[in-house]
């Protein structure tokens, strides 16, 4: 049997190759739970490759401390000039060198909070160092408690791009389906030294457990442009069989064809194939893998 894939996923479809058809009578159909439905239609914006791993926060919390401790020594030594000018002016024993001396101090402890921002703003960016006190505080909260992981992306240089990035979707190496969204892009201020390439620094919102510091990641960079049309494919729809991965197309009232299909745009819940012309078919949405089982109680075919 000759099946052709369908022209516009030819760049990403796995040559979408094809096994011979599986017969399964209508009642033994319903026994096995089968389902069929058309891929529901889905978009995203422009994308390119992306990697990446998650860095350590100690260095951004660290900073945040520090500056927190010289905002307070700021606000102790105003204090103190203030009392000091306020009693030298009204004739107390307050001699003019202990005004200079707290006036000496509160310029010094200027001097050390801006020295400290400044760090923040060059180290970090203006994302991190436009927040006020309580906001750079919850953030540091936030990362000590494993809620949220600061990560660094990288776009290889053979991919780099002028448009804007939007958001990253990322998975853990061997944890393909659970996607990780990044929301937050910030362009990075230091050159990833390991690949000097084009890399950006992102924040993730954990939603189950913390990351580990050092994780490595792989996926795509969303980038700011015209949307692109497709269709998305739900996890449940998906076999895997001979290393590939695989769905069913209802081709006939008791007619079954096994489709290989590519997993390289993986997004939450399945995948997604990118194209305007998709048939309409019905493909299996649930008991794809009673379908696997049915075809291959025999020896594995050659394919």
């Amino acid at each position: 049997m000759n099946i052709k894939p369908f022209a516009p996923y030819l760049a990403l479809i796995c040559s979408f190759g094809h096994a011979r058809a599986i017969e399964v009578k209508e009642d033994a159909q319903k026994l096995l739970g089968i389902k069929t439905a058309h891929f529901a239609a889905k978009s995203l914006p422009p994308e390119v490759g992306a990697f990446g791993s998650l860095l350590s926060p100690a260095p951004i919390v660290d900073l945040i401390r520090q500056i927190g401790n010289a905002r307070a020594a700021v606000d102790v030594s105003k204090v103190s000039l203030e009392r000091v000018e306020k009693l030298f002016a009204s004739g107390e024993l307050v001699a003019g060198k202990d005004v200079q001396a707290a006036r000496a101090q509160q310029v010094s402890d200027k001097a050390a909070l801006q020295a400290l921002e400044d760090r923040l703003v060059l180290e970090w960016g203006p994302w991190f160092s436009g927040k006020s006190a309580e906001e750079s505080n919850q953030l540091a909260t936030e990362l000590l408690a494993g809620r949220r992981s600061i990560i660094r992306v990288t776009i290889p240089r053979s991919d780099a791009v002028a448009a804007k990035p939007l958001a990253a979707r990322l998975h853990a190496f061997g944890a393909e389906k659970k996607e990780l969204r990044c929301t937050v892009i910030l362009p990075a201020l230091a050159v990833d030294a390991a690949y000097q390439a084009q890399s950006y620094i992102g924040v993730i919102d954990n939603k189950d457990a913390p990351l580990p510091v050092g994780l490595s990641l792989s996926g795509a960079m969303e980038l700011e442009g015209k949307p692109r049309e497709g269709v998305f494919v739900p996890q449940d729809a998906v076999v895997f069989y001979l290393g590939c991965a695989w769905i069913y197309r209802k081709s006939g009232d008791d007619e079954f064809e096994r489709l290989r299909l590519s997993t390289e745009t993986a997004v939450d819940g399945g995948w997604f194939l990118e194209g305007n012309d998709l048939k309409p078919d019905d493909f299996v949405i649930q008991g794809a893998q009673s379908l696997l089982s049915q075809e291959t109680l025999g020896p594995a075919e050659e394919e």
